[in-house]
């Protein structure tokens, strides 16, 4: 059996394909849903900027995934939302947070009492790419 990925409408990847960092942090935020359901949504989850992979815990609050990690600046933090985060979203969110992290921004603070600024994750297709564009992404 085949399974055909659906993409976001104006997803930047339809025609490359997404990358496989992307591709795991969607998987593990929709298992977690799978798997705890509305007890899980809300929660923190930290993943790897180099390679999207997950530190395996789920945080109560941002502040507490950004002090668990051994270096909280290679490292983005993602709130759980009810069914998980789509591969399209997810490589987006990656992409964006790797170009912030490449010009000098810092998202993360264990000494902020909320962990750290945040991006507006869920804004559609059409202003993500002007964010993206406005930080001099393609």
């Amino acid at each position: 059996m085949t399974l055909i990925l659906m993409h976001q409408g104006g997803c930047p990847r339809r025609v490359l394909g997404h990358t496989d960092a992307a591709k795991r942090i969607s998987d593990v935020s929709i298992q977690m849903w799978v798997t705890n359901g509305w007890s899980c949504v809300g929660k923190w989850m930290a993943f790897r900027l180099q390679d999207g992979k997950w530190d395996g815990a789920l945080y109560d609050s941002k502040r507490d995934a950004v002090r668990h990690q051994s270096n909280e600046f290679y490292a983005f933090y993602v709130k759980i939302h009810p069914g998980g985060m789509h591969v399209c979203e997810a490589e987006v969110m990656l992409k964006v947070h790797r170009q912030m992290y490449d010009r000098g921004w810092r998202l993360a603070d264990p000494d902020a009492k909320t962990g750290g600024p945040d991006i507006i994750p869920r804004i559609g297709m059409e202003k993500i790419k002007a964010q993206i564009q406005a930080l001099g992404g393609k």
